[in-house]
Parts: structure tokens; C-alpha cells; sequence
């Protein structure tokens, strides 16, 4: 559950008011299906009205660790099980206005299960290269923030750059 909090703070001596969104925290993964290939879903946002291109995720449910809500997420939206997960780092989303913080994992050794989207996904899954994804970032088809902070992470965490 998200709450809104209004803060009525003074700097410089003037009030104003800030809007918070209270969130508990969301985990994406970069599922790693071999060495070259990495498994993305094409989602439905009803929010901006566009089908995007990103990593599975989602929120983190109350008493959930953040490489549990990654393993469910992994499962529910692509049907793929990791028998690995590994922590490339966390960020927050958008700290102007949100306290999400989002923890990236990279999931490997993964074997197919089924998908159990949630009532609310539209969502196929999707096989891309490694070397294409970067080049979808480059060429602003990707344009999920957390798809492409959690790329970046893995690329700088193996040594990668931002430019393999």
C-alpha cells in the first residue's frame, strides 16, 4: 500500500510543502537466460498509456525480502525459476517526490516454469541479445529508468563500462 504524505517544511525562511509518496520498496531482476541473452517483458502501463519494454519487477510485499519479491516476480512474469540471484546494488526511483528504493538483482541459471501474471499485466515475454539491449538503451527504445539502471549496474559490476 502507497500513502501520500504532505510535509510542511521551512528553508531559507519561507514554508512550503512537499508531497511524499511512501513506498515500501520494489526488487527488478536482469534474468539472465545464457551468456548472450537476457529475458525482458513487454508491459501494458496503464499509467502513461504505452506498452514498455523493461525487467520484471515489483513491489515488495510486507515481511518480504528483496531477493524474495525478486524470485516471485521473476516466476509470475516469466515463468523462469533462477537457481541464482545475486545483488548487483539498489537505487532510488524518483527521490523528489517517492522513498521507493529498488533493489536490482541479476537471476541466473534459470529454468522455465510458468508465468502467473497478475490480473492487472498485460505482459509477453521477451529474448534479446545482451549486445542489442544496449543498443536499444542507446537508441531510447528502452525506456524504463529501473531497465536501465539495472543494465548500467550490471555492465560496471563485470567490468563492462557503460559501452561494451
Amino acid at each position: 500500500m502507497l500513502t501520500l504524505k504532505i510535509l510542511t517544511l521551512e528553508a531559507r525562511g519561507r514554508k512550503f510543502e512537499l508531497e511524499i509518496v511512501e513506498h515500501r520498496g520494489a526488487a527488478v531482476v536482469m534474468p539472465l537466460l545464457n551468456a548472450n541473452d537476457v529475458v525482458l517483458v513487454r508491459q501494458r502501463r496503464h499509467t502513461i498509456g504505452e506498452e514498455l519494454l523493461e525487467f520484471p519487477a515489483g513491489t515488495i510485499e510486507p515481511g518480504e525480502r528483496p531477493e524474495e519479491c525478486a524470485a516471485r516476480e521473476l516466476e509470475e512474469e516469466t515463468g523462469y525459476r533462477a537457481s541464482n540471484l545475486e545483488l548487483l546494488g539498489s537505487f532510488y526511483a524518483s527521490p523528489g517526490y517517492s522513498t521507493e528504493v529498488l533493489y536490482a538483482f541479476l537471476a541466473t541459471g534459470l529454468a522455465k516454469t510458468e508465468a502467473r501474471p497478475e490480473v492487472d499485466e498485460e505482459i509477453s515475454v521477451e529474448v534479446v541479445p545482451l549486445e542489442e539491449l544496449v543498443k536499444m538503451v542507446r537508441s531510447n527504445v528502452i525506456r524504463d529508468a529501473k531497465t536501465i539502471a539495472t543494465l548500467a549496474l550490471y555492465l560496471l559490476k563485470r567490468g563492462k563500462g557503460l559501452i561494451p
